[in-house]
């Protein structure tokens, strides 16, 4: 009897497009605590899923149960879904045979960079960018908008009292992680 193959999971080893450009340390304003933490969550599985035609309700229930992984509004009937320590174009076969004929899904792990930025002047920060307004009675922890900043398309989430999540497009996160040190300057910010 022959024995069965095992199956692995494989490793990813993405390079974060900032690897260079994020330096760890404390950086503009020097006086006190930093006002501002930025980061990289790298790396992070990043799938999107947009409902198939009548399918909306049926893609909004499943990925209602799902567990090990986050699920963030990314417009009407299309969602984004997260996981960290996942191997590479994992999560996307999983969500792909969960949701068949319920949904498109499309692995966007190689395509966006998620920053974070927390701290008491993230929302200040913030503020200089965009008209969403981030005020807690409005944009309550879990709410997601789709905006501009600095011309670039920013997926923006709330995740925590003081935490936001800025997914952007690979091609551009460059760009966009120099405009918002650039913006958190006058608080101080500490990278991480």
């Amino acid at each position: 009897m022959a024995k069965a193959a095992r199956v692995t999971e494989p490793i990813f080893h993405r390079v974060s497009p900032l690897a260079d450009v994020t330096v760890q340390g404390r950086f503009g304003a020097d006086k006190g605590q930093p006002g501002v933490t930025l980061s990289v969550r790298h790396p992070l599985s990043i799938v999107s899923a947009i409902a198939r035609k009548d399918k909306a309700k049926a893609l909004a229930d499943g990925l209602a149960n799902l567990r090990g992984a986050t699920v963030l509004w990314a417009g009407p009937d299309q969602y984004f879904v997260q996981a960290e320590g996942r191997g590479e174009g994992a999560l996307a076969a999983e969500l792909s045979l969960m949701l068949a004929g319920t949904a498109s899904v499309s692995d966007q792990s190689h395509g966006r960079v998620v920053l974070r930025i927390a701290g008491d002047k993230a929302r200040a920060v913030l503020a200089k960018g965009t008209p969403v307004d981030l005020h807690p009675d409005v944009f309550p922890v879990g709410k997601s908008a789709l905006t501009q900043m600095a011309h670039v398309g920013v997926h923006l989430t709330r995740v925590g009292d003081d935490s936001y999540d800025l997914s952007v497009f690979r091609g551009f996160s460059e760009s966009f992680w120099e405009w918002l040190s650039e913006q958190a300057e006058e608080f101080g910010y500490l990278v991480r």
